[in-house]
């Protein structure tokens, strides 16, 4: 049986950006019938009350098999939600500790865990400390998420196309991203160390910031009927 053709309404909403997935693009770990349909969110930006968001929120209400869920959304972005989700996949992450007053020796990454911000920033000595975890904490009113970083690495950002990536030494790990978070545009920061890469945490990846590469990717990952 082959899948059902997708009804215009389920593709294109209030000029929402959707594709259905090519079943090859659809990991066995997810469990979905092979005939099933599964439609991408393709907005890049899920965060939560945005369009992105509430396109998917949508799609579920309407009874439709999409990725990311709403509740995908929500955990896509916050980090110590996010680390636990990679560490139940069998992914390896850094050692991290939620903190307001007293923090880890640096280096390490701060991700601020409230509702206003969530991008992650590197302090490299106490210094940087010092200078930012007023600003990170709300003056103590929010926690942030502290991941030390092991001696001798590196940070990469991978960008992340229904689980393919134009960098050739991330293939393996954008697979697995993509099996465990089911986010079909995302930038994930990597930390780097000698004997393993450690998930951190993801980022939007808007459309329309997508390289032709990147634009290829989805049209070779769509059903074609």
């Amino acid at each position: 049986m082959g899948l059902n053709a997708p009804s215009r309404a389920a593709t294109a909403v209030a000029g929402d950006r959707w594709t259905v997935l090519d079943p090859t693009r659809v990991p066995a770990s997810w469990g979905i019938d092979p005939t099933t349909p599964v439609r991408a969110n393709l907005s890049g930006d899920y965060t939560y009350l945005t369009h992105g968001y509430y396109a998917s929120l949508d799609a579920e209400q309407r009874g439709e098999a999409v990725v990311p869920t709403a509740a995908e959304c929500l955990d896509a972005y916050v980090v110590p939600i996010a680390l636990e989700v990679a560490r139940r996949a069998g992914l390896p992450v850094p050692n991290a500790q939620l903190v307001t007053d007293r923090w880890p020796a640096p280096p390490l990454l701060a991700y601020p865990v409230n509702p206003f911000s969530s991008r992650g920033e590197l302090l490299a000595d106490a210094a940087a400390i010092a200078s930012r975890r007023n600003g990170l904490t709300y003056t103590g009113k929010y926690p942030v998420l502290c991941q030390t970083l092991p001696d001798d690495c590196r940070i990469d950002v991978v960008r992340i196309v229904l689980g393919t990536t134009t960098v050739a030494e991330y293939a393996s790990f954008a697979a697995e991203i993509w099996a465990a978070f089911r986010v079909p545009l995302m930038k994930v920061r990597v930390i780097v160390s000698r004997d393993a890469y450690h998930f951190s945490g993801i980022e939007p990846l808007p459309f329309k910031a997508l390289t032709a590469d990147e634009r290829r990717v989805l049209e070779e990952g769509a059903w074609r009927g």
